[in-house]
Parts: structure tokens; sequence; C-alpha cells
């Protein structure tokens, strides 16, 4: 029968070293993303987060390619403020831009339907027009027609 342990007793254990490293370097990222904070602007400051280092690379993450660009400025002072920091194995600082979901909202939105009823409405609007683009764009909205039957 297996027995359950305590995170703490796991980590005090000489037993999970994978877990410990794992633990060290999930610190050792939270300090960096501190240290490269502290030197932005204040605007800039939780614009980023450290995800990796890669070598002597310094990988941090923005959302936006605006952000990235604004911090691809202050890159060598966060390199200073390593340095001084005695985080001298890290060389250089790559900015990456957070990839977006496969699933966008635009990709999760249902189709709008109108009632029956709006339909006809509409219908009647676009047959009685003259401008030819209206005509077409009354007439793929009166597509939308719900195809459920009407609660009266």
């Amino acid at each position: 029968m297996r027995h359950i342990h305590s995170v703490k007793k796991l980590l005090s254990s000489g037993k999970s070293t994978q877990l410990r490293r794992l633990t060290q370097f999930s610190r050792q990222l939270t300090e960096l993303s501190a240290l490269t904070q502290s030197c932005l602007p204040s605007p800039w400051q939780g614009q980023c987060q450290a995800v990796n280092i890669r070598g002597k690379t310094l990988i941090l993450q923005t959302e936006s390619p605006a952000w990235a660009s604004q911090l691809r400025f202050y890159a060598p002072a966060m390199l200073s403020t390593l340095t001084h920091h005695h985080c001298n194995y890290i060389k250089e600082i790559s900015i990456r831009i957070k990839p977006v979901s496969a699933l966008t909202p635009a990709d999760t939105r249902q189709k709008m339907n109108i009632s029956s009823q709006s339909a006809t409405l509409i219908t009647s609007l676009a047959e009685s027009t003259t401008d030819n683009n209206l005509r077409r764009s009354l007439l793929r909205l009166a597509s939308r027609e719900s195809k459920k039957p009407n609660r009266e």
C-alpha cells in the first residue's frame, strides 16, 4: 500500500532529486524575474516573466509584440542588474512573445441567429431596396434565421 507524504517531506528527503531540482529552478526563475523587473520603469514592471534559461541566455516572456519591443530596449540594463547581483552565468536576454492559445475567442463564438419573424422582415426590406450591396447584406443577415421552432 502506498503512503501519502507531504511535499515538504519529499523535498527534504534525498529521494526526489528531480522534484528538488525542479523546485530550485522555479525559485531561480522567480528571483530572476524579480531582478529583471526591478530595473524597469513602473509601467513595464509585471509585463515580463523569466520562463527558462538556455545555456547563458535568460528567456523572458511577454504578452504582446509591443511589450517585447519596449522591453528589448531595457535588456542591457537588465543584464547589468543581473551581473551586479552575481548572476554572471547570464550573458544574454531573449524576449519572446507568449503564444496565443489554439482557440481564440473568435473561434469559440457561436453563430448569431435571428427569429423567423425578423428574417421575414429583413427579407422584405432587402427586396424593396435598390442598392445591390445593401440587398446582398440584408439577405445574408436574413439567412441567419434560427431553425428552432418558435415557442409562442
